[in-house]
């Protein structure tokens, strides 16, 4: 197990909700020329599936230079970012999932998110209980603070609830930095990690717990990597595997670091955004939300990992698509 690097990071990604400004600061507007192009692609994409579309083989040239400052925002910036004024209502299911997918495409390559194969999932209530069987997205309840599974994480938003579901993140960063001043002595445990539990992601048979625990905290080429969700490491204790007084101790010490307000940007997702952000980098949380019969939260997400970027460490991926991960150690 490496050492952690017990100086302060100094990264762009380190921010308070503070460092922030509103909306506008972290938002990118298409133009009218941008849908244009898209919609060419669209056209071109068929019924090629989402995870075979590439930046190679459906391209957007005139959008090279706003992806780029996209792709600069999730890898270098802030770590995340919002897209907006994609007009959802113009278009079917069918033709805005294709223009999220290519637009994504020249992001990052598209990945399968779970056992069952989807390389897109629609993130709706389903009246699921989000429980050790069930993954979270299915249901309408509070989410806490978590990393998803691979590199960078895509939100299209096609519909709004009638209240709350608002989208929080909280910098990994910061949030190792604040660890790091106020309760050092805690980081071997969180470098060490937690064993999770894979809520029916595996073949019958296979253990229900991961192989290996999976560090909350570790570096890779002296880059910072987070993977954290609180309830698959509660939830272990449903397989018999008990939790120790000081492991409890150190997840909920690091819970109510991120549960600090001045330490959370809010993002009250609008039909026509896409959020992405990096889950090696920020965390993200879910507000409960209410729907009724004239408005439902819909969202599409996207999985995707990112061959540039300088942070190639460990996933979740594999916890959820065994064998899916392109991981290669940095030493």
């Amino acid at each position: 197990m490496p050492d952690l690097n017990q100086a302060p990071i100094e990264e762009n990604n380190v921010w308070a909700a503070s460092d922030l400004g509103d909306r506008d600061s972290w938002t990118r507007h298409f133009t009218p020329a941008m849908i244009g192009d898209v919609i060419q692609a669209v056209r071109a994409v068929g019924e090629t599936p989402c995870h075979q579309i590439t930046a190679k083989s459906f391209p957007l040239p005139s959008m090279a230079g706003f992806l780029d400052d996209v792709h600069e925002d999730l890898e270098n910036g802030r770590a995340f970012t919002v897209l907006a004024g994609w007009p959802v209502d113009d278009f079917t299911y069918r033709e805005n999932v294709a223009a999220y997918c290519v637009i994504a495409a020249q992001i990052g390559d598209i990945v399968v998110q779970n056992y069952e194969g989807q390389s897109v999932v629609d993130v709706v209530d389903e009246d699921v209980a989000y429980s050790h069987l069930s993954r979270g997205y299915r249901s309408n309840k509070h989410l806490p603070f978590h990393t998803d599974g691979a590199d960078l994480t895509g939100l299209l938003c096609l519909g709004e609830s009638a209240s709350g579901g608002g989208t929080l993140l909280v910098s990994a960063t910061k949030v190792f930095n604040t660890i790091l001043t106020e309760k050092p002595e805690y980081l071997d445990v969180l470098n060490r990690g937690f064993y999770h539990h894979r809520r029916r992601q595996h073949d019958e048979g296979e253990n229900p717990l991961s192989a290996n625990r999976i560090p909350v905290f570790a570096f890779h080429g002296d880059y910072l990597h987070c993977c954290y969700n609180r309830n698959p490491i509660d939830w272990v204790e449903k397989e018999g595997m008990n939790l120790s007084g000081e492991d409890v101790e150190i997840l909920d010490y690091f819970d109510s670091v991120v549960a600090r307000p001045e330490m959370q940007a809010k993002l009250q997702i609008q039909k026509g955004d896409i959020q992405f952000f990096n889950n090696f980098a920020v965390l993200h949380s879910r507000t409960a939300y209410q729907d009724d019969a004239d408005h439902r939260r819909h969202l599409v997400r996207l999985w995707l990992e990112d061959p540039k970027s300088k942070r190639m460490g460990e996933s979740l991926l594999d916890l959820y698509v065994p064998g899916a991960s392109r991981f290669f150690a940095v030493d």
